[in-house]
């Protein structure tokens, strides 16, 4: 059987008839069995859990019982650190009790702070209290009255000396930093009519001196493709020409005519109540309160942290953070960051799980924070965020990545190192959430992003994104980048996304693989998506905002029994080479339509389509030439960096010639016996090799063939060569030739699927 006969059959196999609208009791998967949270966080025996109490009015010094409580986050962790290590015999509870907690430095926790299966450790609200970790400080009441409505303090002596904010919060709100033009201005944007990646020219009428004295100013700009948005600090200005510089931090794409902006962080633009500015060398605050106002009277918080919990196993070593649990907790006030080294993927959060397994979010609050509630980071499995909510933050839900960010560009690691480089988030669990009015401070955002992960996890299991509601977005609901498989979307509701850029959807795959695992979007409620694109006359049109859109070649998906309405760039987009997919059973319409499992979406809903997350993956892997172990290089390879998509990406791989007789052996670790379909992965071009010997050792012997690389995918991505028998015993191995060929043979990555028996 060939790999499209596979997975054409696949989705049947996994799913048979649980794809009804409404699965049976006994197909409901963990994430509903929501009668006794405390059992589903620590099992039986947890009503004699060990406990610990904190309390805004506890001492660190106390032992931690009800009586003495403790006081800080960072003091109730060193307290259970020698509990932990003495040995759990039960659950451990980490209690806090009502109140505000502002410790001044993240939470972070290490291998050493882990729990068990049994006994885990839950750090959690007080039944019934209010608990909020705040990453902010509140400003003094003392402010005193300065000219034309402005009110003044000074900060000296508040916070670190190197405290430089870029958001405040008014009475629970993001106010605004100084800016122009005006958020309420009948034209709220500046236009570029040109520039570069690392200057922007407009009007020079429009250009003001004070913008190029500015210690501290950025222009928030979308530039070139629409589709995100980067963080440009001025650096100087020409009113003479227009001509505005930025620094070389964020420089992601070139300013074209009609790109879209504001400036803010300039004292002289502060001129309208509700705006804001620090001076980062003085320490001066001002702002302007609405007309009759004392902001002595108001709560004003400053961020001070940019995350309040870190746990973090390490890749290299190979340990992680198990068995840790947060519930009930609000998460407030953390700050964003600049000079991000990919726009699409920015990766300020509130809480970073990195290398943990096990571990959970659930019943939390996460309000006016800078960037995304959760990140999941590296080799992050088995954890959840259930039933929590998300509003007002910069980014947006949860974000999952492995070591290089973003797309095909192999220039972004995050985090270097051979161990890293092979592992990304794979599952866990996204269910019951509501996320909404997101997006405020990077647009290329959303309820989840699932970014790239490596070729070799292309036909691993994904993730569950599941009963979620997601509403008011500055791009997509759910996105899911570079060899990204085996994820079950099923029953969201997502209304009101691509908000501030185009290009995108409610539901945005963009594979880029003809390998992954293979991918399920069912039974979703998708409408309003708006694709927008500012206009110099201040009218902003709808365009590329689609209901479903696969993206990049997107392929080995099943798109079926979605409900989609108001989507301006289409209801459901396939775009390039995909292969395998099955569109069926979907409702499109341009007016208000309402699915009959209405009552199943969001968090409240209990269905499912029953599909094994685990089990929902092919086998077999992808051999890359970087693959020290498993590829064996003889002869001369010379390394070349293609760009491709109008500078988009950068990928690396290997060329040799028939100059120097070489070879590169690629060793295929095969997981169980049977019949596997090969692929190579390169991309093609006039300059191949149109001869180029690949010789297959198998479980049948030795097969030599010769391959064009003159064609095959323009993209890069797998082209079928064969099907053969390999054992696991025996393993088989893949080996390239430039002896007597006729052009370039590039050496880049081998894949192998298995297709039968």
């Amino acid at each position: 059987m060939n790999l499209p006969a596979l997975l054409r059959l696949l989705p049947l196999a996994l799913a048979t008839s649980a794809l009804a609208q409404t699965a049976p009791a006994s197909a409901v998967v963990s994430y509903t069995d929501v009668g006794n949270p405390r059992a589903i966080s620590h099992g039986v025996g947890a009503d004699s859990a060990a406990i610990l109490y904190v309390s805004p009015r506890g001492d660190d010094a106390n032992e931690g019982t009800v009586d003495r409580p403790l006081a800080t986050p960072k003091g109730a962790r060193d307290r259970a650190r020698q509990i932990i290590a003495q040995g759990l015999t039960a659950p451990l509870d980490i209690v806090f009790g009502g109140g505000t907690y502002r410790s001044g430095i993240p939470l972070e926790l290490r291998p050493e702070d882990s729990g068990s299966g049994a006994f885990p450790v839950t750090w959690k609200a007080a039944p019934g209290a209010r608990v909020i970790w705040c990453a902010g400080r509140e400003i003094p009441h003392q402010w005193s009255r300065g000219e034309a409505g402005v009110w003044q303090i000074d900060l000296s002596g508040i916070g670190p000396t190197s405290w430089n904010f870029r958001q405040l919060f008014v009475d629970g709100k993001r106010a605004t930093r100084a800016r122009f033009p005006n958020v309420d201005a009948p034209n709220p944007f500046l236009y570029a009519k040109g520039g570069g990646v690392d200057h922007a020219i407009i009007a020079p009428a429009l250009v003001k001196e004070a913008w190029g004295r500015a210690r501290d100013a950025q222009l928030n700009l979308v530039p070139q493709w629409r589709f995100f948005n980067q963080w440009n600090t001025v650096t100087n200005v020409d009113p003479r020409t227009g001509r505005i510089d930025f620094a070389d931090s964020e420089r992601h794409a070139k300013v074209i005519p009609g790109n879209w902006f504001w400036i803010e962080g300039v004292r002289e633009e502060l001129d309208q109540p509700g705006e804001w500015f620090l001076d980062p060398e003085t320490r001066r605050l001002s702002f302007m309160p609405p007309p009759g106002v004392d902001p002595n009277t108001l709560e004003i918080v400053a961020p001070a942290l940019t995350r309040l919990v870190t746990a973090r196993g390490d890749v290299n070593a190979g340990t992680h953070v198990t068995n840790v649990h947060f519930e009930g907790i609000e998460f407030r006030h953390a700050d964003f960051t600049l000079g991000h080294i990919e726009p699409r993927v920015h990766t300020d959060a509130a809480i970073l799980f990195e290398n943990t397994l096990d571990c959970s979010v659930r019943s939390c609050r996460f309000e006016n924070i800078g960037g995304y509630a959760l990140w999941l980071h590296l080799d992050s499995r088995g954890n959840r965020f259930d039933r929590n909510t998300v509003r007002h933050s910069g980014g947006g839900g949860v974000l999952l990545t492995g070591a290089r960010l973003s797309y095909m560009d192999d220039s972004k690691i995050y985090t270097p190192g051979e161990a890293a480089a092979k592992v990304a988030p794979i599952l866990n669990e996204i269910t019951r959430n509501t996320v909404e009015h997101c997006g405020r401070i990077r647009y290329y955002g959303g309820g989840v992003h699932l970014d790239s992960r490596p070729a070799s996890m292309a036909m691993s299991p994904g993730n569950l994104i599941a009963h979620n509601t997601f509403n008011d977005l500055s791009r997509n609901g759910v996105f899911a980048f570079r060899n990204q498989g085996g994820s079950v979307v099923e029953y969201n509701h997502i209304h009101n996304a691509m908000q501030t850029t185009i290009d995108g959807a409610c539901i945005h795959f963009a594979t880029m693989s003809h390998l992954n695992a293979p991918n399920f979007i069912l039974n979703n409620w998708l409408y309003d998506v708006w694709g927008f694109e500012q206009k110099p006359d201040g009218k902003p049109i709808r365009r590329l905002g689609n209901g479903i859109f696969l993206d990049w070649d997107t392929s080995n998906t099943t798109v079926r029994d979605n409900w989609i309405y108001n989507s301006v760039g289409g209801a459901i987009k396939p775009i390039w080479q995909n292969q395998n997919l099955v569109i069926e059973r979907n409702r499109e319409s341009n007016e208000r339509i309402v699915p009959p499992f209405v009552a199943e979406l969001g968090p409240e809903g209990t269905a499912t389509n029953g599909i094994p997350l685990a089990a929902n993956r092919l086998t077999g892997s992808v051999v890359h030439y970087t693959d020290a172990p498993r590829v064996r290089t003889d002869g001369t390879w010379a390394p070349q960096t293609v760009s491709g998509m109008w500078g988009l990406f950068r990928f690396n791989f290997l060329v040799g010639t028939a100059a120097i007789p070489s070879s590169a052996a690629y060793s295929l670790p095969i997981p169980e016996d049977g019949m596997y379909e090969l692929s190579l992965l390169y991309q093609p071009g006039a300059d191949r090799a149109s001869n180029v010997p690949v010789h297959i050792v198998h479980a049948d012997g030795e097969s030599t063939r010769t391959w064009n690389m003159r064609e095959g995918s323009p993209h890069g991505f797998s082209v079928p060569v064969g099907s053969y028998r390999f054992t696991a015993a025996k393993g088989g191995t893949v080996t390239l030739s430039t002896v007597g060929t006729d052009g370039k043979v590039i050496a880049d990555a081998v894949a192998f699927v298995k297709v039968g028996p």
